[in-house]
């Protein structure tokens, strides 16, 4: 064991077997959400979980050099680390996952949001009609159709130019509409969830675990046909965007 006050950390056993149940945590979190019979909740909770206990032993570890630096009691006394720690830890996910992430890819786009038009005026109108508060709308500079949204703090749904130069009028309000109802169901807190996911743990592209967004997506459509009084909007923007990603794996 390498142990100067103010100056390193020592590796101890009982440090080592926390980050060890730490990392095995991680894992035994990820691996349950192959798990098909979860519901959203669960799986969105387990994904937080995963981030938590991957992070944990890093901060873990760098409250105990930050200890050790100051010669504070907490350096050898592995509850008032542990104690420091793990509220550290949970308010550093926490923050970065619902406040920084969202914040940052809202801030960068933000030069793109739409403040009037026939768009703005469409998302305030259907945010009524579905008793949900009317989110914010970005224009992506992306020629491929995109269209997402996220329910957070501040809800925003998020469009692409490429979107509406392959649809209709009606098709492209489907579209929106199917988007509003992601928000009004809180199923997109799943996928930014997933987002998360992807970014924060490396670990992730070894399981890919089982969601059911069919589900989600039939439900999302149905509320869109519903509004506007018919599918075939909804079938026929589906139809075409598939269409154009064929093309395009062709083409490559």
């Amino acid at each position: 064991m390498f142990e100067m006050c103010g100056v390193g950390w020592g590796v101890e056993a009982s440090k080592l077997a926390i980050v060890s149940v730490s990392f095995a945590l991680s894992a035994i979190f990820l691996i349950l959400l192959k798990k098909i019979s979860l519901s959203t909740k669960s799986k969105i909770f387990l994904i937080y979980s995963h981030i938590l206990s991957l992070f944990f032993p890093f901060i873990f570890l760098t409250t105990n050099v930050g200890c050790a630096s100051v010669c504070a009691a907490c350096y050898s006394n592995i509850y008032q680390l542990l104690a420091l720690a793990l509220p550290t830890t949970l308010l550093v996910t926490t923050i970065t996952g619902f406040f920084v992430i969202p914040t940052v890819f809202v801030y960068t786009n933000r030069r793109t949001e739409m403040k009037s038009g026939k768009i703005f005026n469409f998302v305030k109108k259907s945010s009524k009609q579905l008793r949900i508060k009317q989110p914010r709308v970005y224009i992506l500079n992306k020629s491929n159709p995109v269209a997402f949204s996220f329910r957070n703090f501040k809800s925003a749904v998020f469009l692409s130019v490429g979107l509406f130069d392959i649809l209709k009028w009606k098709e492209a309000q489907a579209v929106i509409l199917h988007e509003l109802a992601h928000i009004k169901q809180k199923s997109s807190a799943m996928k930014l969830s997933t987002f998360f996911l992807r970014i924060f743990s490396p670990l992730s592209i070894l399981v890919r675990f089982h969601h059911n967004k069919l589900s989600e997506e039939v439900k999302a459509d149905s509320l869109a046909a519903k509004i506007q009084g018919a599918d075939k909007y909804i079938k026929s923007a589906r139809n075409k965007i598939q269409e154009w990603a064929d093309t395009e794996q062709i083409l490559r």
